[in-house]
């Protein structure tokens, strides 16, 4: 349909009458009837190409050649012929004049399409009545009183000869005109298809001429050209250029041509004989396939184009791409080019090696292949650490993990402390990258994590780690734990001189226990009189607890040592070596310290000491 297009658009374009004339002179008649009647006269014109009519002519009568003005009367019978200039001589003319009764007059010239007109004529224009005319000796016009006979549209037939049977009004006699031979030309001759070459080479131009010729005489007949291929019409009547161009023939275009030329107004055709045309197409060469843009690696979701190309082949190319070993064609694309293109909008299934065939019906050739790697970003990646609640204590072991959930291997790893680079990690083949680390107090701060690949990078969000020593915290614990101890022993201690205080205080009215008793006790006891050595514990007890503000302690001390029963008595044991110390510890009462302060600086001046030892006999 493409070559019909262009083809249709050629011959628009150059559509000019381009028909070729017999380029010499011709003679017109006037009138254009032959014979006439003696003593009439006939004017003869030379005319040239497209009729044009010069001055001057050349005209050759009476057996010579004679330069004589344009147009000439003749009157006489002879052979008429004229030149001018480049052209031609002209066909002859061969007036003829006649001294009969009735004669048949017809045209000088007579071509296909003309309308023909007979005309029966008798002397000095008599009248006439009941006029037949015959041709070949066969009536074809019956007894009528019109002297024209038109015949419309001439052809080849009627060519042949003709006479008239009339009858002359006034002296009523019938006459019968001598019979004539009438010609009717072709009005062009069957026209020649004509190439450049009929094995043209697919691809390249090729000029198709329908060649005829008009006669002079018809040099302004309009003639319209029309193109055939196997019974197709290349182009439609009603283009007159005899010449067709076809800027690119292809293969498929092989086939048998033809061409017509047709006379619309005469209604006359004619066609040229066939012409057998073989395009010869050219085996594919050179196949390449390339990428655009030409690097390999492609983002996920950028586009490529693959362009399929061959350096030579004709023909409609059928190009087809495929991805590693598959046989069915990804896209397949018919056309008369060299090269095609597939565009793919890259994801990572795309991913593979890809090549492309091209076939013209004669051959088929495939390319190179080309692999593609796609590149999927990195994601941000995703920093964890093993460490409960991002506390850990010093020597702990942390799990530091950094993982890039997509993008493209290799992916390196950067895992940052305070912003300076903690540790690099190569993950070949992607995924997620770890490594354990001692921490220590100075591992305390944030942690983030970068992700990168040939692509792009990516940072984690950040991570805050908390890293305690246990030795500052035995330390803290000691520390309260000893405080919380001396707070309870004070407690205690006070409680203890508080409960004492009270017993003493509450129990005022029962006898003073005697300073001698823890002797007394040890005289009933039963081991006194025992041989063996006894160690004796040392006795305390409160004295003189009249005195508010003073409490004195009695204390015992008695060495161990044999003791006589027999010589022992009450008396020996007090004479017996024994010490007895009384200390005088001061007490501190809030309430009433200015009447007792009083009171005990009196017996004590030195207020500095806490105690005072007291010797009763």
């Amino acid at each position: 349909m493409l070559l019909w297009t262009s083809l249709l658009i050629l011959v628009s374009i150059n559509g000019q009458l381009c028909i070729a004339v017999a380029q010499k002179a011709v003679v017109i008649p006037s009138p254009p009837w032959t014979p006439v009647f003696r003593g009439e006269k006939v004017t003869l014109t030379c005319k040239g190409f497209h009729l044009l009519i010069p001055k001057k002519s050349w005209w050759f009568y009476e057996a010579q050649w004679q330069e004589k003005s344009n147009p000439i009367e003749v009157k006489k019978y002879g052979e008429y012929r004229c030149h001018f200039q480049d052209l031609d001589f002209s066909d002859p003319v061969y007036p003829i004049f006649s001294n009969d009764w009735l004669i048949l007059q017809t045209p000088y010239f007579v071509f296909e399409g003309d309308t023909l007109n007979l005309k029966c004529r008798g002397w000095e224009d008599a009248s006439l009545k009941k006029i037949s005319y015959y041709q070949n000796r066969s009536l074809i016009s019956g007894a009528s009183e019109n002297s024209l006979l038109s015949i419309p549209r001439a052809r080849l037939r009627h060519s042949g000869w003709y006479y008239c049977r009339a009858t002359f009004k006034k002296q009523n006699f019938v006459r019968t005109s001598k019979e004539l031979e009438l010609q009717v030309q072709e009005l062009f001759p069957s026209p020649k298809l004509k190439t450049t070459t009929s094995q043209p080479i697919e691809g390249t131009s090729v000029t198709l001429n329908c060649e005829t010729q008009l006669p002079p005489q018809r040099s302004d007949t309009e003639l319209h050209f029309s193109f055939f291929r196997d019974g197709r019409t290349i182009t439609s009547n009603g283009k007159n250029s005899q010449e067709l161009q076809i800027p690119a023939i292809w293969w498929e275009d092989s086939g048998s041509y033809w061409c017509e030329a047709k006379a619309v107004t005469q209604d006359v055709y004619r066609q040229s004989k066939h012409m057998k045309i073989h395009v010869k197409r050219i085996p594919l060469s050179g196949i390449l396939l390339e990428t655009q843009p030409s690097e390999t690696q492609v983002i996920e979701g950028e586009k490529l184009i693959l362009i399929c190309s061959v350096a030579e082949g004709t023909g409609n190319i059928t190009f087809c791409w495929l991805k590693d070993d598959t046989k069915e064609c990804l896209k397949k694309k018919t056309q008369h080019s060299l090269k095609e293109e597939l565009v793919l909008s890259m994801m990572k299934s795309d991913e593979g090696k890809y090549h492309c065939v091209a076939d013209n019906n004669i051959s088929t050739i495939i390319s190179n292949s080309v692999a593609i790697t796609v590149i999927i970003p990195v994601a941000r990646p995703l920093l964890t650490l093993s460490a409960i609640g991002m506390q850990a204590i010093v020597g702990d072991v942390v799990e530091f993990r950094c993982e890039a959930l997509r993008g493209s291997a290799p992916i390196f790893y950067q895992f940052y402390h305070k912003d300076f680079i903690l540790k690099k990690i190569l993950a070949p083949l992607g995924g997620a990258v770890s490594f354990n680390l001692s921490v220590t107090p100075e591992h305390s701060g944030n942690y983030y994590c970068k992700a990168n690949n040939t692509f792009n990078g990516q940072f984690s969000e950040m991570l805050s780690l908390s890293i305690s020593d246990p030795k500052k915290r035995r330390l803290l614990i000691m520390g309260v734990t000893v405080s919380l101890l001396g707070i309870l022993v004070f407690a205690a201690i006070a409680l203890l001189v508080y409960f004492k205080f009270q017993r003493k205080s509450g129990g005022s009215s029962a006898p003073e226990p005697s300073r001698d008793l823890p002797v007394t006790h040890l005289q009933e006891s039963g081991h006194l009189k025992s041989t063996t050595p006894v160690e004796l514990q040392s006795v305390y007890d409160n004295v003189a607890p009249f005195i508010e503000d003073v409490i004195y302690s009695e204390i015992w001390s008695i060495n161990q040592g044999r003791l006589d029963t027999a010589n022992n008595s009450e008396s020996s044991l007090e004479k017996a070596d024994s010490s007895v110390v009384y200390s005088g510890v001061k007490r501190y009462s809030p309430s009433n310290s200015t009447r007792k302060d009083k009171t005990v600086d009196r017996n004590h001046e030195d207020a500095t000491e806490n105690y005072e030892n007291i010797l009763f006999s």
